[in-house]
């Protein structure tokens, strides 16, 4: 669900919330006002490119932690973090590399983190603030109050998105099982499931960066559960003009949050016209959304299933010796996505919502 970046950050951003020991050391820095470079990682590259200072080589303690950075140069940690290998070392940095930082303790971090790719830390002494630098990345920490009042905030913007996603999803599933998906059904429902899919990834930073203070931020435990099975959407209506469903993903999850609210990026991104009401044919789902809900299926099977009839509607309609003909189903499986489905068409009923804008 996060790409490759995103992911990188999240994993960083745990070594350093409040209440690990890491943190607790650079909470001592900035209290201090000491200001402080820190590198995490002592492979050999890295070593070979620092010059002077101390080898200290002894097991850190936040209490270490500060009382080092009172020196002018950095601090090397080992790659856990879990020991202090160098200090008060000069990083010598690659001048071709480029940073648009000003500050000399800033600009020497920046660069050194793209050059090496590892966690570099720098704790400004003039602003007591805390910034990561990881490989081409940059992250500045924000002080509490902030932090509690964005989280707030977000907290209520994701919960309006939810529950104009389910009414969007419902809309959908009912489309889906009476055989009549308009492109502005897919459309509204993919984008609603994407700004769920970015309020939750930007609570989950707000969470990382208050750590063990971040318990009044309330965990939906079913909303990923249904961002995942939303984010099938695309699987099931990428046109065939593009190669697969990643490439429409990857299209959409590109789209800043301006281009995001236009609907009409959200379709060019699928492969279909930017004008959702060009598109007058009811779209046929491949059926991959509509099978994650069969219990106990591994996607894998999904994907055969998918790949052996290519329409929801033949899914359907597909006999159980039919499904049992696909790797993977046996008589047992295929009566489970027999009766699921079955059940599903009898159970879900027309939104209220749809049912009132067709009376009017």
């Amino acid at each position: 669900m996060e790409n490759q970046k995103t992911r990188e950050l999240m994993a960083t951003l745990r070594l350093l919330s409040p209440g690990t020991y890491l943190r607790e050391g650079i909470d001592y820095i900035i209290q201090g006002k000491t200001g402080g470079l820190i590198v995490i990682g002592d492979t050999p590259n890295i070593l070979d490119l620092t010059e002077g200072g101390f080898r200290i080589n002894c097991q850190y303690t936040p209490a270490r932690l500060y009382e080092l950075s009172k020196m002018d140069g950095a601090i090397i940690l080992s790659e856990d973090a879990k020991r202090i290998v160098r200090a008060n070392v000069t990083l010598r940095v690659e001048p071709a590399i480029h940073s648009n930082e000003t500050g000399l303790r800033h600009r020497s971090a920046n660069k050194f983190a793209k050059q090496t790719e590892h966690i570099v830390l720098s704790v400004s002494q003039s602003r007591n603030t805390l910034t990561l630098y990881f490989k081409n990345q940059r992250y500045i920490f924000r002080e509490r109050p902030v932090l509690l009042s964005g989280a707030n905030q977000t907290m209520l913007v994701l919960t309006q998105d939810i529950k104009a996603m389910q009414d969007a999803v419902n809309t959908l599933n009912w489309a889906e099982l009476s055989g009549n998906v308009t492109l502005a059904n897919v459309v509204t429902a993919i984008q609603l499931c994407e700004r769920v899919r970015r309020a939750e990834q930007e609570l989950n930073l707000y969470r990382l960066e208050l750590g063990t203070q971040a318990q009044s931020i309330q965990h939906i435990p079913e909303l990923t559960t249904e961002i995942e099975s939303g984010l099938l959407m695309t699987e099931d209506y990428y046109h065939e003009c593009l190669r697969d469903g990643f490439e429409a993903f990857e299209k959409i999850m590109g789209l800043d949050a301006n281009n995001l609210a236009n609907q009409s990026n959200i379709s060019e991104a699928l492969g279909y016209p930017r004008d959702i009401r060009s598109t007058f044919a009811s779209l046929e789902p491949r059926g991959y959304r509509m099978l994650s809900r069969v219990p106990h299926i591994p996607f894998t099977v999904i994907e055969s299933i998918v790949d052996k009839f290519k329409t929801l509607d033949k899914i359907f309609t597909a006999a159980i010796d039919e499904l049992q003909g696909v790797d993977g189903v046996g008589e047992s499986r295929a009566s489970i996505i027999k009766n699921t489905l079955a059940q599903m068409k009898t159970t879900t009923t027309q939104p209220h919502t749809l049912t009132l804008s067709m009376l009017e």
